[in-house]
């Protein structure tokens, strides 16, 4: 079995043949590995039109995190699942840009400079131009998703969710031949807001504010704090700029706590069990589509919380998944 056809498979729609990858997968060791190389790549390279928030990047590599929780036996239900909100999907053309640059570029010098002029003037035709001839110019390394997602980052309120996990994604397998497909994606989803100029670092950092934000009982705002949280723990080749416009970021919403004291956990009877791939299953089983992305972005950011500071409760979040 290799990447092209399970990747043909959900792009043709071949349901059977797509499940009985899942199947290969559920046996753990490599093909497991492989099914969610694919199923991750495949679901950057869809023609995604519709809320950055339910971009399938974002449950698929949340699903990948829970999965690994059980590495012999792996779920069934889940590897179903994302194979499930994929299949025949559209795909689009990105290697046409790289032909027209390959073909036509005349440029003898290419700057990062150029691909935030044009987001910031939205001249998205320019832009993946200039990504393109970023990407061949750097001998089709990675540094085009990171140039790309620092970007992304001076919206974090709406972008930040994504690119975390986008980057996570990647971070998988890291596998070349999918770059150029991974920043697409990136350019894809960004189009579809606005990007403001970048900011200026603020002397704060996520852990300021860390009991604050759980304290909140508010499922968006805790989704979108652990991934700058994590974003910015991280080891990037622009983990500086990242971190700046976190740094904004995060003082941006230190006003919402300068006069309120950090309020006492809420105490929850019947709060449910640390088994996240059984209440992931669970999920994915009971709830409205427009839901299960929420639910299991919050359910993986839980996990991390409780994996780093196993001291917090966390019970009214996670009496409320299901």
């Amino acid at each position: 079995m290799n990447d092209s056809s399970l990747y043909d498979s959900l792009r043709e729609g071949d349901v059977d043949s797509c499940y009985r990858f899942a199947d290969k997968a559920s046996q753990g060791g490599e093909e497991l590995v492989r099914y969610l190389n694919t199923i991750l790549h495949f679901s950057v390279s869809i023609n995604w039109n519709n809320d950055i928030k339910e971009h399938p990047v974002i449950i698929i590599n949340s699903i990948k995190n829970i999965i690994s929780d059980n590495l012999n036996k792996p779920s069934k239900p889940l590897l179903y699942y994302c194979a499930k909100i994929l299949i025949k999907s559209k795909i689009r053309d990105d290697n046409k840009y790289l032909d027209q640059i390959q073909n036509n570029s005349t440029r003898s010098s290419v700057f990062v400079g150029d691909l935030e002029d044009a987001v910031q003037s939205n001249d998205w035709g320019k832009a993946k131009l200039f990504a393109g001839e970023i990407y061949l110019a750097s001998d089709r390394s990675r540094a085009v998703i990171d140039a790309i997602a620092d970007i992304g980052l001076q919206n974090i309120e709406d972008n930040g969710v994504y690119i975390f996990h986008l980057l996570r994604a990647f971070h998988f397998k890291q596998e070349k031949s999918q770059i150029w497909s991974y920043a697409c994606c990136l350019i894809n989803m960004l189009k579809l807001g606005s990007i403001p100029e970048p900011h200026s670092r603020q002397d704060t950092n996520p852990e300021n504010i860390f009991d604050h934000i759980v304290s909140q009982n508010n499922f968006d705002l805790l989704i979108k704090y652990m991934a700058v949280y994590r974003i910015w723990n991280g080891e990037y080749v622009r983990q500086n700029s990242y971190n700046r416009e976190i740094s904004n970021w995060i003082s941006s919403k230190k006003s919402l706590f300068a006069s309120s004291k950090i309020k006492e956990p809420i105490e929850v009877e019947n709060d449910i069990g640390m088994n996240y791939i059984e209440i992931a299953e669970k999920i994915i089983a009971q709830e409205q589509v427009s839901r299960i992305t929420e639910k299991i972005t919050l359910l993986e950011a839980i996990r991390h919380i409780n994996k780093i500071k196993p001291d917090k409760n966390l019970s009214y979040y996670t009496s409320r998944l299901i």
